[in-house]
This record gives C-alpha cells, sequence and structure tokens, in this order.
C-alpha cells in the first residue's frame, strides 16, 4: 500500500502526538494507517506498512482498544484478525473521560484528600493551602468531564463558542484558583 503525502504527514503529526502524551509514536502512526485505510487491515499489513515487528504493532493495537480508538473485525471464511479505526471523535473523546473512574485515578483522588488533611494534623497552613488549590483545580475538572459525558456535540459547541467569547475579557480567575 503506497502511501500518499498526506498520509505520510498524518503518520508523522499523530506519532509526535501520541509520543507527547506517552502511548509512543508507533501508536499514533498506526492509528494514522487505519483511519486513512479504505479496508480493514491484519496485523502484518500494518506492520509491513509501519516497517516494524508484528509484536511492536500488538502492543500498539492493544493500547489502542484500550483507549476505544480501534476494535477488531473479524471476516467470514478468513481465519486473520482485521482492526478497523473507530472514527466517531466524541466516542473517543467520550471513552477517554469515562478513564477517570479507574481505580488509580479515583485512588489518587482520594490520596490529595488525605494530603491536605495530613497538613492540616501537622497545622502546615502553607501546604494545605497549596494542596487545596490543587484540589479545586482537579475538582474544576471532574466536574467538566462529568459534563462532557453528558453533553451531546451540539451542546459541547455552543459551550466551545461561548468559552471563546467569554475567554478575552477574564482577567482573574474565576475559580480563585492561583494561575
Amino acid at each position: 500500500m503506497e502511501k500518499s503525502g498526506a498520509r505520510r504527514q498524518l503518520m508523522k503529526a499523530l506519532g509526535i502526538q501520541s509520543d507527547f502524551w506517552g502511548v509512543g509514536r508507533i501508536t499514533g502512526e498506526l492509528y494514522a494507517i487505519l483511519y486513512t485505510a479504505h479496508e480493514p487491515l491484519t496485523l502484518a499489513e500494518i506492520a509491513e506498512e509501519l516497517g516494524v515487528t508484528k509484536g511492536n504493532v500488538s502492543v500498539a493495537i492493544r493500547r489502542l482498544e484500550e483507549l476505544g480508538m480501534v476494535r477488531r473485525q473479524y471476516q467470514p471464511g478468513d481465519r486473520r484478525v482485521f482492526f478497523v479505526p473507530n472514527i466517531d471523535f466524541w466516542d473517543i473523546g467520550r471513552h477517554f473521560l469515562q478513564r477517570r473512574y479507574q481505580p488509580a485515578f479515583v485512588s489518587s483522588f482520594q490520596l490529595v484528600d488525605d494530603s491536605i488533611q495530613e497538613a492540616q494534623n501537622a497545622g502546615d497552613t502553607f501546604i494545605q493551602h497549596r494542596i487545596e488549590t490543587l484540589k479545586k483545580f482537579y475538582d474544576l475538572l471532574d466536574q467538566l468531564a462529568a459534563m462532557l459525558l453528558t453533553a451531546n456535540p451540539m451542546t459541547l459547541a455552543s459551550l466551545t463558542h461561548q468559552i471563546h467569547q467569554t475567554a478575552s475579557s477574564q482577567t482573574e480567575s474565576p475559580t480563585g484558583m492561583e494561575v
């Protein structure tokens, strides 16, 4: 499968982005390949196009499956596993936001609460204030994530427009958080 210039550029862009987010360059490049493919691809086809081993592709595919960005597909009469991209970015975004309910994420919030209590018990008002400021920010992000999970794309577009209109006029932090 020949790579067009646009496809190569998208592979590079998504490779850079996925590397930045800590999931590895190959993961982003792999998603770009699937996203621009006209039909589902096998592990071997993806490995050949990326120029890496099937093992590397397998690891990246599993990561994309965990993130809700890729799914397996089976074709009648063919024993091979094919992969297709999730092209519904709203669905992918919701999947990312829903991950905030995973035990590691929830336990980190609890540890922040515990650290506030520890600072309060120790009488360290400076650290207590700093951690409370962080907690306010976490709580705000959590509320935003909850709203985004229940919003439809049109509501989100309207909200984005409203935020954009008011953002330039804000000079103080509306939450009282340090910026």
